[in-house]
């Protein structure tokens, strides 16, 4: 595969890849009247997800499923296939995938397991024998994958009829198929929307390279999250890294760092994991972000989302609580950022607001208690908004709805007429001074476990995310996404200088 540079206008890999993201017709392999079998439920979850185009499944007693006519053979089939998923034991692959090829199939996705991951030599000799079936007239997914998921084309990996329709901008490419679907099912929960989830397995044919220069030139795609493994080819992986990361921020989580890593890596997909130094460097190198795991690269891609070419290392902290506020310029420090004490003009606005005993009008803001009214908390912000001393606004700590009050039990909280309002503070603050603001709300709010209580925060979480506000469950996590974001966007400015 050339690695030469490629646009969106049907060029190049992005041309070549489209059957696997935008298929106009698919064939599934290897069905059978038991819908809880792989293929018939793979079948079953395109229909329910709204697949577009024509669906034709294939197995060896033929009949009927779901309303289809079920083909004995791929070679039966009389239109033409682009996009075919197989699920026929690790034995008859590589004859199936021949089949597929003189049909003229221009993509496979093969969810089969038994090869290189289970370390035996029946394993790699299957292996072997799949990949002599390669010749460039098309290209495969897998095997030992969960496939694709494209809700734009209406492709979803099995058995993901339950995922998300709605498309956004960020795309995950993983070498394993729990952690695709993990990711798929809770990215709308971090406040945005994937682009195309891919599972390649042991990718025998593509490669997390070859996939990760789709999404360079894919122009839905806008962020870049991976988890790798072992690459099939770390100098490609390391040049393709380097050249999309100077386009669109890439978040790698590398996974069997550490010996007990690399011993499961080996055994779910037969990777190579490699050392924590040489990898360590080569992402640094590439100019990626690099995270420790699923959580950490949901929250920092969510941050990404909401604070784009966001570059300020300046941040104005609003908490309830001494400690936490002692916590939190630790978690700023370690996430490379800065809490800038106000200068006297700001710090006076701020202290005026404020009970004369108890709280702190520096940064960190100290409110003392978690319930201040809509007016005071607005005060706050918009002094520490409008000085230009800080580039962001973390608020924590502060119970943000009159209803999530109420469930609370702050009984000596009597509502008042503007706290109505309480929770359009953020959003108002936001956009009147476009200043990013990040709310941190805190799980685990009631001591009775009150469905009530987590309700109401999901649907305040949700509210601000649907507001551009991005949302963290707690100030350490808040810090560390927003240290990301603010230490690539340096990084590429820093580069491109020295380029320039």
């Amino acid at each position: 595969m050339s690695e030469k540079s490629v646009d969106s206008e049907g060029t190049g890999i992005y041309e070549e890849l489209r059957p696997l993201f935008f298929p106009r017709s698919v064939a599934v392999v290897g069905v059978s009247q038991d819908l809880w079998k792989p293929g018939s439920s793979m079948l079953r979850a395109l229909q329910r997800f709204g697949f577009p185009g024509a669906l034709y499944p294939v197995g060896g007693r033929g009949g009927e499923l779901l309303g289809l006519q079920v083909r004995r053979s791929v070679g039966e089939i009389d239109d033409e296939i682009e996009l075919a998923f197989l699920f026929v034991p690790a034995t008859v692959l590589p004859a199936v995938v021949r089949e597929c090829k003189q049909k003229g199939v221009r993509g496979i996705i093969a969810f089969t397991s038994g090869f290189s991951e289970t370390g035996t030599e029946e394993g790699r000799a299957l292996e072997a024998e799949l990949v002599k079936e390669f010749d460039g007239s098309f290209r495969m997914i897998g095997p030992n994958c969960l496939g694709v998921y494209s809700p734009a084309g209406g492709v979803t990996q099995h058995p993901g009829e339950g995922y998300p329709r709605k498309s956004g901008e960020v795309a995950f490419i993983a070498q394993s198929g729990g952690l695709s679907e993990d990711f798929a099912r809770s990215s709308p929960n971090f406040g945005f929307y994937a682009s195309k989830v891919i599972s390649y397995g042991n990718a025998c044919d593509l490669n997390e390279a070859d996939l990760l220069e789709y999404m360079e030139a894919d122009p839905d795609t806008g962020l870049i999250g991976m988890y790798i493994e072992g690459p099939r080819d770390g100098r490609k992986l390391a040049r393709i890294l380097r050249r999309t990361a100077a386009k669109k921020p890439v978040v790698v989580w590398k996974g069997g760092l550490t010996p007990q890593g690399a011993s499961a890596a080996s055994s779910h997909t037969g990777s190579l994991a490699g050392s924590i130094e040489v990898w360590e460097a080569v992402l640094r190198q590439a100019g990626v972000v690099q995270v420790g795991g699923l959580e950490e690269l949901l929250d920092t891609l969510a941050a990404f989302h909401f604070l784009p070419r966001h570059t300020d290392l300046r941040v104005g902290y609003v908490c309830a609580g001494g400690g936490t506020s002692v916590a939190a310029s630790d978690a700023s420090y370690r996430a490379g950022l800065t809490l800038p004490h106000m200068t006297a003009p700001v710090h006076d606005t701020i202290a005026s607001l404020l009970p004369p005993v108890g709280a702190s009008a520096s940064n960190p803001v100290d409110v003392l208690a978690p319930f201040p009214s809509p007016t005071v908390l607005k005060g706050i912000l918009e002094a520490m908004a409008g000085s230009g001393e800080v580039g962001a606004i973390v608020i924590d700590r502060i119970v943000m709805s009159t209803e999530l009050r109420r469930l609370m039990k702050y009984a000596d909280q009597t509502a008042t007429e503007d706290e109505e309002w309480l929770s359009e503070v953020p959003i108002t603050i936001q956009k009147d001074f476009g200043i990013p603001v990040v709310v941190v709300l805190r799980e685990h709010l009631d001591p009775d476990g009150d469905v009530a209580v987590e309700g109401e925060r999901i649907r305040l979480r949700r509210y601000y995310q649907e507001h551009d506000i991005a949302v963290y469950p707690t100030a350490d996590r808040a810090f560390r996404a927003l240290g990301h974001v603010v230490g690539y966007y340096r990084q590429v400015e820093r580069r491109a200088g020295e380029t320039a």
